[in-house]
């Protein structure tokens, strides 16, 4: 794979270093956790029935384990954590270069961190698909969690809930959650991999150019079309 070097255009004193250093610790112990789960191919089926209610699901450790992995990701998850992936993101993008394609290529990884396989349009509630987002959001503060939010929040979560439980099954649900933080690990690994080899020593930033240059040139051309 060939790999674009994008220079730090920060100064260097101004730099988050105790951040970045935890994300990469932080991610891998997560990264471990995941390998620990020893998955490998994933079984199972899912089953939309005629009064819209869903069955089935993949083979998964047991939930006890699987919290284990939730309490690695919760770190990337949290608003107040500084490892917040979508806050992370945003200073990596923002604040660490001035670099346009590094940039675009930040803000392409931010909108490919929802998870496809709850958001493909299969799994729906009330003609609506579901957000990854909103899964997550009320899956780990009312029944993973037990958030201790204000009552208006936890009223509204724990109503979205039940309505939820109605519809998806345990294992169904369990699986669709699984998925939702898989999916969003592997976004967090892409986005540690970009920041594996910045150090002091070595103020560069790194993107995949095979990702990255065909969605630029399209973007660019696009562009040209239209002037």
């Amino acid at each position: 794979m060939k790999i674009i070097q994008i220079p730090a255009t920060a100064q260097p004193e101004s730099i988050r270093w105790g951040e970045i250093e935890l994300f990469r610790r932080r991610f891998n112990i997560l990264w471990e956790n995941l390998q620990d789960l020893k998955l490998g191919q994933l079984s199972g089926s899912f089953l939309r029935q005629s009064d819209g209610r869903y069955v089935g699901g993949f083979e998964l450790p047991s939930s006890y384990r699987l919290k284990g992995l939730y309490v690695d990701f919760r770190h990337f998850y949290l608003n107040n954590e500084p490892t917040n992936f979508g806050q992370f993101t945003n200073y990596l993008m923002n604040e660490l270069t001035d670099s346009k394609i590094f940039h675009q290529f930040m803000k392409n990884e931010k909108k490919r961190s929802r998870s496809d396989f709850l958001e493909d349009g299969w799994f729906e509630h009330n003609g609506e698909k579901i957000s990854s987002e909103k899964f997550l959001d009320v899956w780990f503060n009312v029944e993973i969690f037990h958030s201790n939010r204000g009552r208006d929040e936890r009223t509204w979560k724990t109503e979205a809930l039940l309505e939820w439980m109605n519809v998806f099954s345990d294992d169904t649900a369990k699986s669709m959650l699984f998925m939702v933080v898989y999916d969003s690990i592997l976004k967090i690994k892409d986005i540690n991999w970009v920041v594996m080899e910045f150090s002091k020593s070595n103020l560069n930033l790194r993107i995949p150019e095979i990702e990255f240059w065909p969605k630029t040139e399209n973007h660019q051309k696009n562009k040209n079309e239209v002037r």
